[in-house]
């Protein structure tokens, strides 16, 4: 059979966000902003604020001006972008073959699937009754080839427009030329010589046009006439691993949110552990009779699938939670899904036993403390000791772990603090190094010294290029120290590097 494309378009997809929240705000003029051009300007609007006469693309700054009572919010790419997967998501209920089209848009390819709906009208009918349903505007075109459906969505002003089969020349005739999705400079230049609509090109050959305005138009065009192949590439929409529960009647004691939140959490963890994937992030989302939500989060060190050790982390943040009066829906999404990498079981198992020890402290440390102040140490390849490492969080995926490189035999031993700055020391009596200093307010006499290491930092890189001298000092009074010095410097300055414990 011949092969029939759906195009639907969401035009106003990042202000159906707000919508779908009911804000109150959407009571009056309201708009989504955007920086376009170092300026804040106008890309979604509802309908009070085209009425009062707004256009998209204009700044924010005149917006006020000639709407002094709009209200604004900036565009969020992120939450649109979910909302746009999901949205893919849903489409599957038309047809298997589907594929995102762009940031707004999906193509479906609903050949042999019509049918099943009553036909392609009554198809489309049934999607946009359901898109209504959710609070997400959308606009579909069909066709016999993808571009077609693409130009009848976007330019034909109507919410369901169609080309019958075989009949795409006569279809795209009368939409203009920025219906073949061309450059903007394409369009002035066609505009400029009085070819507005499609069908104006019909008179032309594919050889004058390409000439005349490059192999763009004349590729868009064909593509949209079926004379070249544009295909729908499909790609399987991403595993969404969430549960949600709504009650008849809300709910505050902090048993009864435990007993809703194990529910949602071995229904997720289930799958997680059948698909061999692990999250190092939940979410749970607590929506009240009053509207209010609660958004309470957790993490782990590595990914998770284990439903007791999700419901431990949530204990405190539940505890703490207030609700005024109760909660009557409960939403739990994993997030930042890491497939599960296999384990060699220890004999014993006290080190793997250690391990999962150390990843749960870590956990608990990071929900309450907050993840980015965990942090660990990495080794990198440098000789220079102030550069040799590097801190990163404790829940990075970066594999390479801390290596203790004062047991090695190809390295002198190194402190285990290092000042990031080294401090001057005053000298009392002189020598290689000094016999007696001063450093900070006290005063050390050496007893033992080895050294000196001399150390130089890759001269291709914008670092200190001055070589470096370290010596590893015992003093009488008891610290174990490492001094540095510049060697060949006017003045013989001497620095506390670090400190061995």
């Amino acid at each position: 059979p011949m092969t029939r494309v759906m195009s639907i378009w969401f035009p106003q997809l990042p202000l159906d966000l707000w919508v779908r929240r009911d804000d109150p705000r959407l009571s009056g003029p309201f708009a989504i902003t955007q920086d376009i051009k170092n300026a804040m300007r106008l890309t979604h609007m509802n309908g009070l604020a085209i009425q009062a006469g707004l256009v998209s693309g204009v700044s924010l700054a005149d917006a006020m001006a000639i709407c002094p009572g709009l209200l604004s919010e900036t565009y969020d790419a992120d939450r649109s972008s979910l909302l746009h997967r999901a949205l893919w998501r849903w489409a599957d209920r038309f047809s298997p073959w589907i594929a995102l089209d762009g940031e707004d848009g999906l193509f479906l390819n609903i050949t042999g699937c019509a049918h099943l709906f009553g036909g392609e009208t009554p198809m489309a009918e049934q999607a946009l009754i359901e898109l209504g349903d959710l609070n997400v505007t959308a606009r579909i075109g069909m066709a016999d080839t993808k571009q077609a459906a693409w130009a009848l969505a976007r330019f034909s002003g109507q919410a369901v427009s169609t080309i019958a089969p075989g009949d795409l020349a006569n279809g795209l005739k009368d939409l203009p030329v920025a219906a073949l999705n061309i450059q903007d400079k394409l369009i002035t230049a066609l505009r400029r010589t009085g070819l507005k609509w499609i069908g104006d090109l019909y008179t032309y050959k594919t050889s004058e046009l390409a000439r005349r305005f490059g192999l763009e138009l004349t590729q868009r065009l064909s593509a949209a006439l079926g004379y070249i192949s544009d295909p729908v590439s499909p790609q399987a929409a991403d595993p969404v691993y969430a549960a949600r529960m709504s009650l008849p009647d809300p709910i505050g004691l902090l048993s009864d949110m435990e007993s809703v939140l194990s529910r949602l959490t071995a229904s997720i963890c289930t799958r997680l552990e059948r698909d061999q994937m692990g999250a190092r992030r939940f979410d749970l989302i607590i929506r009240c009779p009053d509207k209010d939500r609660h958004h309470l989060n957790i993490g782990f060190a590595r990914p998770c699938y284990e439903a007791g050790a999700v419901l431990q982390q949530f204990g405190r943040p539940l505890n703490e939670l207030k609700l005024a009066f109760g909660a009557d829906h409960f939403r739990l999404v994993a997030d930042h899904l890491e497939p599960l990498k296999p384990r060699q079981s220890i004999l014993g198992g006290a080190l793997q036993a250690q391990e999962e020890d150390f990843d749960q402290l870590i956990s608990t440390l990071g929900n309450r403390l907050g993840f980015d102040r965990i942090r660990r140490l990495i080794a990198r390849d440098y000789n220079l000791p102030d550069l040799a490492f590097s801190s990163v969080e404790a829940v990075s995926d970066i594999d390479s772990q801390w290596e203790d490189v004062c047991a090695t035999q190809d390295n002198p031993p190194r402190p285990f603090r290092l000042y990031p700055f080294p401090e001057r020391l005053r000298t009392l009596e002189s020598g290689r190094p000094p016999k007696r200093f001063e450093w900070r307010r006290e005063a050390y006499d050496l007893a033992h010294v080895t050294g000196p290491e001399r150390l130089a930092p890759p001269w291709w890189e914008g670092h200190d290029h001055h070589m470096r001298d370290y010596w590893s000092v015992q003093t009488r009074q008891g610290p174990r120290l490492w001094l540095m010095t510049y060697p060949g410097a006017n003045r013989p300055d001497w620095f506390i590097a670090g400190q061995f414990v």
